[in-house]
């Protein structure tokens, strides 16, 4: 079967609209919020419901360099958020979970040479464990030094709410501390392992320090919403083609 022709612009610009129309009624500032994407594997084909194929990616990037989009740093973007500082319209955040050895290997040179800025969440043991598929610490400092916003993603990457809440604290602090070890500088933006949680587990993470924390549902992220689960739009093979695809 082939593939329906991937439209970027038509995808892109869809997420955005749907975006705004989910908004309508809320009140709220002409440009407080933004459109936050996520992204895992870059070029990685055994893994599709994780992966986004390299031509789809490329596209995506065409689209936000071309269609008017503003591309910030998360950390900006929540900045602006809690101090009621208007956004650009079109705010897009890129972030990218789990630290897969294709976030280094294709990702970061694509976003590097078209001047994007993105947050990645890293699972501190698998690095630690120098595990099979996943960046290196040294990856990691030298995309820090680049500008990359790095933050945790918990170490072992359970589902939080399988776990007791003191296990649920022992995560948290292990990968910060890990993270402060070799990068310089503990984490202040958090993604939840799955993208799920609970209230327990919220408070856990804003008494930690965290400013915000992110899940895997779909929606805008805006002024207004709880910040220690904001969404974002997850995108993969399925969800990276055309609206019209079927």
């Amino acid at each position: 079967m082939s593939r329906s022709p991937f439209r970027p612009r038509v995808f892109l610009a869809g997420l955005l609209m749907g975006a705004a129309g989910i908004l309508a009624a809320v009140p709220a500032l002409a440009a407080d919020w933004a459109v936050i994407f996520m992204y895992h594997r870059f070029g990685e084909s055994e893994w599709p419901a994780t992966n986004i194929r390299l031509d789809q990616f490329e596209s995506h990037l065409q689209e936000i360099r071309t269609g008017g989009y503003n591309v910030l740093p998360l950390p900006e973007i929540l900045a602006r958020m809690r101090n009621a500082a208007e956004l650009p319209e079109r705010t897009i955040a890129i972030t990218i979970d789990d630290a897969y050895a294709s976030v280094y290997a294709q990702a970061w040179p694509r976003l590097k040479k078209a001047g994007l800025p993105f947050t990645l969440f890293v699972s501190t043991d698998s690095v630690d464990r120098a595990s099979n598929g996943y960046m290196t610490w040294d990856q990691i400092r030298e995309l820090k030094a680049g500008g990359v916003t790095i933050g945790s993603q918990t170490a072992s990457h359970p589902h939080l709410p399988d776990i007791e809440i003191e296990q649920v604290k022992i995560e948290l602090d292990r990968a910060a501390q890990r993270l402060a070890d070799e990068t310089g500088e503990r984490p202040t933006l958090i993604a939840y392992p799955y993208g799920e949680y609970g209230t327990e587990i919220q408070r856990v993470v804003a008494g930690r320090g965290y400013v915000a924390a992110f899940g895997q549902h779909s929606g805008v992220a805006h002024a207004g919403g709880d910040r220690f689960g904001l969404p974002r739009f997850a995108l993969n093979e399925t969800y990276g083609e055309s609206t019209g695809s079927g």
